[in-house]
């Protein structure tokens, strides 16, 4: 009965654990020096601001109650919420692409990943609005393709993963990938979508939602794309294998070791 129990309600239970977690470590932690940069996007609400769209201070200010409530646990909140519903979403992809116990075992490694638990799971960040909106959009993405392109379901469900990859964009620049990564699988394995007005509709949405990063763009010079490419340099003549290695080395750490091997065995 025990096992009944659990196999009924496991998912459950790790989402009642997790939360409890992530709330005990969102009140009792101080609040990281990005973390208090961050408020300043709710202290002063724009359109954008010099290194990232406005969605992690709309969340912020929604969660805290436009910072009536501004205690460590109120300004990470958001964040929690965004978190536990990522865990739920990732499950609904692996039963998605496969079936129910994969969706388990992805919530499963999905938890254990340092990052998506704590940096982007539980402290207000960047990258917890954008990893909530993100994995909506893999679901929907996903279910639109087993829909096929003459489904009725599958035009509505592209509509909509316009209205989250454009809320993914708010979040924070590298969610382009989800444009660039969708794109190239319609071109190499689905073309019937480039005959489909819901394609062009979506792309519309997500940059009418996007729209207000530019207009603050334009309007002091682009500093924030500016800023993200003076940082990166693409043509580089010499390798350092030093900071390879401490790249490297920190995204098996923040992943976790373990499931850092199971993704790479995976792959």
């Amino acid at each position: 009965m025990n096992t009944v129990f659990f196999h009924k309600y496991r998912l459950a239970l790790l989402l009642i654990i997790s939360v409890a977690i992530r709330l005990f470590l969102a009140a009792f932690f101080e609040l990281g020096n990005d973390e208090v940069y961050y408020i300043n996007y709710a202290l002063y609400p724009d359109l954008s601001h010099f290194d990232h769209p406005p969605m992690v201070g709309w969340f912020i200010q929604l969660f805290s109650l436009n910072l009536l409530f501004d205690s460590e646990a109120f300004i990470r909140l958001g964040a929690v919420v965004a978190g536990t519903l990522n865990t739920w979403i990732i499950y609904l992809i692996g039963k998605q692409l496969k079936d129910e116990l994969t969706g388990w075992y992805a919530a499963l490694l999905y938890t254990a990943s340092i990052y998506c638990f704590i940096i982007a799971g539980t402290f207000m960040m960047p990258d917890a609005p954008q990893t909530l909106f993100w994995l909506v959009s893999i679901y929907l993405m996903i279910r639109l393709v087993k829909a096929g392109t003459d489904s009725k379901a599958a035009g509505k469900l592209m509509l909509l993963a316009g209205i989250t990859a454009g809320l993914a964009l708010l979040s924070k620049y590298t969610s382009i990938f989800l444009f660039s990564g969708f794109g190239f699988y319609i071109l190499l394995f689905d073309r019937k979508w480039l005959r489909k007005w819901q394609t062009y509709a979506a792309l519309l949405i997500a940059s009418l939602l996007f729209l207000p990063v530019i207009i603050w763009n334009i309007r002091y010079d682009f500093i924030s794309f500016s800023f993200h490419t003076e940082r990166i340099e693409v043509v580089q003549t010499l390798l350092r294998p030093d900071l390879f290695a401490i790249e490297l080395s920190g995204q098996i750490f923040y992943s976790n070791p373990f499931v850092f091997v199971v993704v790479i065995a995976g792959l």
